[in-house]
């Protein structure tokens, strides 16, 4: 997967005011650090499966203030938000969202703050 980068513009359209960059953490998180500094928000929206307990702490390296972390399975959100909670962050918010009427499936939006 490449990574893709996008510049978000305010009113005005020289002023960047949000870069977004979605690329694979494995391979992408050290050098956007060392390139553009600790982001303020890192948004996820892992596979059912979770995320493995190294893209975590990949997650965590980036010093982000917040985290957004959309998840489809609750099940392997709670040990994600665990390992995040260990590392100084606390859960703030858990909002679940039932895009799919009539299925057992519910999307869970979680807000960690340091």
């Amino acid at each position: 997967m490449r990574g893709v980068r996008e510049h978000v513009h305010g009113t005005c359209p020289d002023e960047a005011v949000a870069v977004v960059v979605a690329q694979d953490v494995r391979l992408g998180v050290r050098p956007l650090l060392e390139e553009a500094g600790s982001p303020d928000v890192v948004v996820v929206d892992p596979p059912r499966a979770g995320l493995s307990k190294k893209i975590v702490r990949r997650m965590i390296e980036c010093g982000a203030r917040r985290i957004v972390y959309v998840s489809c399975n609750p099940t392997t959100l709670a040990p994600n938000a665990a390992q995040l909670v260990a590392a100084g962050y606390r859960l703030r918010r858990v909002t679940p969202v039932d895009m799919f009427p009539h299925t057992p499936h519910v999307e869970c939006v979680s807000v960690l703050e340091k």
